[in-house]
C-alpha cells in the first residue's frame, strides 16, 4: 500500500534486512567507533517504549537521507479537505457521515431537518474545522482566506445568541432520533467558539472583539453551578437548555464525562489578558480534582491511576486544558492528575500513537489523537522534554498514516468492493471522493484503514473506513502542534524540540530519515541553542559539528536533554548526530486486545516499520503489498 514507507525508506529497510540485522547483534558499531554492546542499547530504550524489546541492533552509516515526512505538505492537502467537506449551496454546511469506500461516501446517518441535512455537524464538526483553516494556510504558506473559510466562519458565528451562547440543532449530542424539537445551547461549541474569538481579538486588537470574547466567556461563566470556590457543570459537556442538561441518545452517556471547558479559558486569558477566564479555567479545574461534579460514575478520572471508563475523546478533551494550565501557572497538582491519565491512555493504546476510541475498543478516534499530541507538548514544556518524542512518534506514524489519499491500494479495493457497478458510476464517485483527499481516516485498527470490513461498500458512513467529520480537523490539530513546537524560542535562546523539518523564523531546521539520526540546524538569528536528541538516544555517542568542525558535546536545557550551542551567529552551521536503534518491541495494548493479546511493532528509532498481525485489507506499516 502507498501509505508505507517511501522508496527511500524501503531502500533503507531492505539494506538493513541484507546485513542480518533481524537477529539480535552483541555488539554494533555506533557513530565515532565506540562499541554500543546490544544489552546497553536495549536499556537505553526501555524508558520511551514497553513492553519485550528484541532485536536489537544499530542502523549502519549510509550517506544522509533527507526526511520525506513534510508538515508543509500535509497542511496543504488538509486544506483541500477543508475546502471539499463543506456545502456553499448550503451556506457552507459541513458533512460528519462520511464513508470514503460508500458509493456516495455521504449519507446522513439521521433525517435531514431545517437546520441542515446532516445535524449531526452542527456546532461541533464546523465548530473544529473552523479552527484549522487558518493553521493549515499558516502551514502551507497561504496568507488569504478562501470563499469557503469565510463561508464556515460565518455559520460557526451564526450560531451565537445575544446571550452569548451558541444555540444549535441537538442532534450531534443525540446521535439518533429524537422527540426533542428547537435549539439548544452547547458549551462544547460555545467553547470552541470563545476561541476563535479570542483569537480574533489577539489579531485585530479590537475593543469591539474584544467585547464580544468576553460576552461569551460570561455566558459560559453563568451556567456553572459552584462548591465552594470550585466550579462544575451537572451535565458536564452536554447541551442545555431552561435550566436542564440533555440526557437523551449519546448525551445519556456524556453526561457523566467533564466538560471541555478549561482550554477555552485557558485560550481567552491568553489573548485578552482577561485574569477573570484564568480564575475560571483554575475553578473548574479544581472542581475536577475534588469531584465536585456528581453522578461521574465510571467516567471520573481516579486520581492515583488516572483510570477511567468510557469514551476517551471526551476525557482527553477536558484533559488537554488542564495540561494547559498546569504549565502556564507551574501547578504540579494539575500537571500530576492530567499526566496519570494520559499515562493510562497510552497503557490502553501504543507507543506510535494509536489510541483508542473507547476503553476496550479495538479502533482508535483520530480526535483522541490530536488531544493526546497536544497534552504531550504541554507535558513537555513542563520540565518532560521526553515527551516530545511522543509528539514525534504519534506524527510520524498514526497521523501521517491516517491521512486520506486515493492510493493505489485504496483504488484497487473500491473497485473490487463495486465490481457490481457499471463503471461511470465507479468513475464519478472517485471523482467526487478528490474532494476528501488530506482529511483523516477517523477509526483505524492496529495497522488497517478498513475498521469495519462487513459493511464494505456501504453507502455513508458505514462504509468499511469511517471519516467521521469531527476527526479530520482533530488531525490537522495534531499537525499545527507538531509544527509550532518544531523550534520555540525564549529571549535569545532558540530551542530545537522535534526532528522534524521546519522553516522557522529563528531557524531552518532540516531533519534526515529516522535511520540516519541526524539534525542540521542553520541559524538565522544570533544567540544560544538548545538542539533536542530523542530520549533513547546514547549520549556517550553523540557528536556535534558547528560549521563543519566537530565541537565538545555540552548538555543544557530543560532537564538537561539538549545539545547546548552558546553565542552562535546568524548562518552558522550546526550539525548533530546520534546512534538510531533497530528493534522489536512486543507488547500488550490493553484496550486494542482486551488485555490478553500481544503486537509485535518493527522500529527504526521513532518510526514504525512494520506491525504484527499486519492489516488484512490496507494496511498502514511496512512494505507495499
Amino acid at each position: 500500500m502507498a501509505l508505507t514507507l517511501t522508496p527511500s525508506a524501503r531502500k533503507a529497510v531492505g539494506g538493513l534486512l541484507a546485513a542480518g540485522m533481524a537477529s539480535l547483534t552483541c555488539r554494533a558499531e555506533a557513530p565515532g567507533g565506540k562499541a554500543a554492546g546490544a544489552d546497553t542499547l536495549a536499556a537505553s530504550l526501555t524508558n520511551s517504549f514497553r513492553g519485550r524489546l528484541s532485536e536489537v541492533s544499530t542502523a549502519p552509516q549510509s550517506a544522509p537521507i533527507a526526511d520525506d515526512l513534510d508538515l508543509s505538505a500535509m497542511a496543504k492537502s488538509a486544506l483541500n479537505y477543508l475546502r471539499g467537506n463543506p456545502d456553499p449551496a448550503r451556506r457552507y454546511e459541513c458533512k460528519f457521515c462520511l464513508g470514503p469506500l460508500g458509493i456516495p461516501s455521504f449519507v446522513p446517518d439521521l433525517p435531514p431537518t431545517e437546520e441542515a441535512l446532516d445535524v449531526i455537524a452542527l456546532g461541533d464538526t464546523d465548530c473544529r474545522m473552523e479552527w484549522q483553516y487558518a493553521h493549515m494556510r499558516e502551514m502551507a504558506g497561504e496568507a488569504t482566506p478562501c470563499a469557503c473559510e469565510t463561508g464556515v466562519r460565518q455559520r460557526v458565528l451564526s450560531y451565537l445568541r445575544p446571550d452569548g451562547l451558541a444555540w444549535v440543532n441537538p442532534a450531534a449530542w443525540i446521535g439518533e432520533k429524537s422527540s426533542v424539537t428547537g435549539l439548544w445551547a452547547t458549551t462544547w461549541g460555545t467553547g470552541k467558539i470563545l476561541v476563535t474569538l479570542s483569537e480574533t481579538y489577539r489579531q485585530t486588537r479590537n475593543p469591539a472583539d474584544l467585547q464580544r470574547a468576553k460576552t461569551t466567556f460570561e455566558a459560559l461563566r453563568r451556567l456553572a453551578h459552584w462548591d465552594g470556590p470550585r466550579a462544575y457543570y451537572p451535565g458536564g459537556p452536554t447541551p442545555w437548555r431552561d435550566g436542564e442538561w440533555l440526557r437523551l441518545g449519546w448525551a445519556a452517556d456524556h453526561y457523566h464525562n467533564y466538560p471541555s471547558l478549561v482550554e477555552p479559558l485557558v485560550r481567552y486569558y491568553e489573548c485578552t489578558g482577561d485574569r477573570e477566564g484564568l480564575e475560571c479555567a483554575s475553578a473548574f479545574t479544581e472542581g475536577f480534582l475534588a469531584e465536585s461534579q456528581p453522578n461521574m460514575e465510571g467516567c471520573r478520572i481516579n486520581p492515583q491511576t488516572g483510570a477511567f471508563a468510557g469514551h476517551v475523546h471526551t476525557h482527553t478533551h477536558a484533559i488537554w486544558g488542564v495540561a494547559h494550565l498546569g504549565a502556564l501557572l507551574k501547578e504540579p497538582r494539575y500537571l500530576d492528575w492530567s499526566r496519570r491519565a494520559y499515562d493510562f491512555v497510552v497503557a490502553n493504546g501504543t507507543d506510535y500513537g494509536w489510541y483508542p476510541e473507547f476503553i476496550g475498543s479495538q479502533l482508535t478516534e483520530i480526535c483522541v489523537v490530536g488531544d493526546m499530541t497536544s497534552l504531550a507538548g504541554w507535558f513537555a514544556r513542563s520540565g518532560r522534554p521526553e515527551y516530545w518524542d511522543h509528539v514525534e512518534r504519534t506524527i510520524r506514524n498514526e497521523i501521517r498514516r491516517s491521512q486520506f489519499f486515493m492510493t493505489p491500494a485504496f483504488l484497487k479495493l473500491f473497485r473490487d468492493v463495486h465490481k457490481d457497478k457499471p463503471p461511470e458510476v465507479v468513475d464519478a464517485a472517485l471523482a467526487e471522493l478528490r474532494k476528501l483527499e488530506g482529511g483523516f481516516v477517523a477509526q483505524s485498527t492496529l495497522d488497517d484503514w478498513v475498521g469495519f470490513p462487513a459493511a464494505m461498500g456501504k453507502p455513508g458512513r458505514m462504509s468499511g473506513i469511517h471519516m467521521m467529520g469531527c476527526c479530520p480537523p482533530e488531525g490537522m490539530r495534531a499537525l499545527w502542534e507538531a509544527w509550532t513546537s518544531a523550534v520555540e524560542t525564549n529571549g535569545n535562546v532558540v530551542q530545537v524540540n522535534l526532528c522534524l523539518t521546519r522553516n522557522h523564523p529563528a531557524a531552518q531546521v532540516k531533519a534526515y530519515r529516522p535511520e540516519c539520526g541526524r539534525l542540521d540546524v542553520t541559524a538565522k538569528r544570533p544567540g544560544d541553542y538548545l538542539l533536542r536528541i530523542p530520549s533513547w538516544a546514547l549520549r556517550s555517542a553523540v557528536q556535534v559539528c558547528r560549521n563543519d568542525a566537530p565541537v565538545d558535546v555540552v548538555w543544557g536545557g530543560p532537564a538537561n536533554a539538549y545539545v547546548r550551542c552558546a553565542s552562535v551567529h546568524s548562518g552558522d552551521q550546526l550539525t548533530v548526530t546520534w546512534p538510531v536503534p533497530v528493534f522489536s518491541q512486543t507488547f500488550v495494548p490493553l484496550s486494542a486486545t482486551g488485555g490478553k493479546a500481544e503486537i509485535t511493532v518493527r522500529w527504526i528509532g521513532n518510526e514504525v516499520t512494520g506491525v504484527e498481525p499486519r492489516g488484512k485489507y490496507l494496511p498502514m506499516f511496512g512494505p507495499s503489498p
